[in-house]
Parts: structure tokens; sequence; C-alpha cells
């Protein structure tokens, strides 16, 4: 799954001038206020939202971005439209998909601590397994995908980059060795709603060569199909980052 991009595949071309790219940045910050007017407005999960023609008043767009948009929530299950009745909000925190979490990363949206803690578990949850698994039925392509990325971030961390596209590419090499496509695409969803915090992760440079150092470790233990040591290491990698992440959490509580 790859956010917005995926659910625009969905959408018809655009018949004017304008190109998809254009299309696409429009209905994205026309969503974006959608969200905002949700928020502003406090409304709550059954509530119902304006009708397609108020908001394209509202936002001085046509009706037809106004339905763009809200196709794009009713995907992502964050709305629900009513027949003869209107556009209602759903309750996003049971019924909305992972998909939503993905759109509002995107759109700047913050997670809640909750949010944040729980996307960090289900992280852990699904790395873990997702080791085990690659050590069972990885293939010599894999392996040699996973020396690749590595490869490549060694000239990262050597030019001074920002180590945070390789390391999702590294975990995505591991997931993708387990054969479990539908697996991939889960966790992909993952490194997309945490892009912003990742980058600012690897942002001083210290933790790259740290995270360089343990990549290669669960690369020899996933080739040597070792699972015990593999889940160990990723299990006191993802630790190291759950711990970064509460901590800054504890941070910015305390500055609000």
């Amino acid at each position: 799954m790859n956010g917005r991009r995926d659910l625009a595949r969905a959408q018809p071309a655009p018949a004017d001038g304008a190109t998809l790219a254009d299309r696409e940045d429009e209905r994205t910050a026309l969503i974006g206020r959608l969200l905002a007017l949700i928020a502003h407005r406090r409304l709550e999960p059954g509530d119902r939202l304006p009708s397609e023609r108020e908001l394209a008043e509202r936002f001085a767009v046509g009706r037809n971005a106004v339905r763009e948009a809200v196709a794009v929530l009713e995907a992502v299950r964050m709305v629900e439209r009513r027949p003869n009745s209107g556009i209602y909000l759903r309750e996003v925190g049971r019924q909305g998909s992972l998909e939503a979490l993905v759109l509002q990363a995107e759109l700047g949206v913050p997670l809640t601590e909750a949010e944040v803690a729980e996307v960090v578990e289900l992280r852990a949850i699904l790395e873990l397994q997702a080791i085990r698994l690659a050590c069972e039925r990885r293939r010599d392509a894999d392996i040699e995908r996973l020396d690749t990325v590595l490869a490549a971030s060694a000239e990262t961390i050597a030019a001074g980059g920002n180590l945070a596209d390789r390391d999702a590419e590294f975990h995505l090499a591991v997931v993708e060795a387990t054969g479990n496509h539908v697996l991939l695409r889960v966790v992909n969803s993952f490194y997309l709603l945490s892009r912003a915090r990742r980058r600012h992760y690897f942002a001083d440079g210290t933790r790259a060569p740290v995270s360089q150092a343990q990549h290669m470790a669960m690369r020899d233990a996933i080739a040597a199909g070792d699972a015990q040591r593999a889940a160990a290491l990723m299990g006191e990698h993802l630790q190291g980052v759950e711990s970064y992440w509460r901590e800054l959490l504890q941070r910015q509580a305390a500055h609000v």
C-alpha cells in the first residue's frame, strides 16, 4: 500500500489541462481541509457532515472535487455515505483502515500518544514474526537483496546522509523474504506513516552506524537460518527505537 497514491489510481484521469499530479495534490489539500473542519467542529462518530454542495461552497471548489475527496475518506473508512441521508463520520478507531493512519501522516496530522504506542507495538509483533519466517523461507535472491540494501546504506552513512529510507528498505527486504506479500503491504504502511519520525530519528547521524551494525548481524542470522538469534537481534533493535519514541513523546507532553 502506498497511501494516497494507491487510492489515486482508482480516480478518473483529469479531463482538463491539469496533470494527474496536480489533481492529486489538490485532492490531498482538500482532504486536509475536510479533516480540519471535522476537528474544528468537534464532530463525533455518527455525526453528519455538511452536504457536498455545502462543502463545495465553503471551500470554493467544484462538487466533483468534493466528491473525489470524500471518496478517498470512504475508501479508508473514515466516513460513510448513507443513501438519501448524507455523509457521516465513522468510529475511526474501530472501523478505520490502516490507510487512514497513513493518510493522516501524509497530511501532517500527528498521531496521538496512544496511537504511536500501539503502532510501535504492532511493528514489533509483525517484524519479530517476519524475521523468524524469513529464516525459514529465505532464498539466495533474498540474501542478495539484503546485501544490496546494506551496501547502499554504507554509502549513505559514508556520505553523511539520512539513513531513514535505507532503514525502511532493509526492514521491508526482511519481510519480503517471508514470501508473504500481504504481510509486506501491512508493514509497508507502518513505514509510510512513520517516515517523518524516522528521518528525525536518524537526523544527527549518530544512530545510523549502530543501526547498520544491527542490520548486518540480522542479515547473517537470516542467511544462517538461525531464527532464535535473528528474533533476539530484531527485538533488541526495536527496543532501542521504542525507547526513543517514548522519550520523544514524554518531551512533547512536557511542553504542552
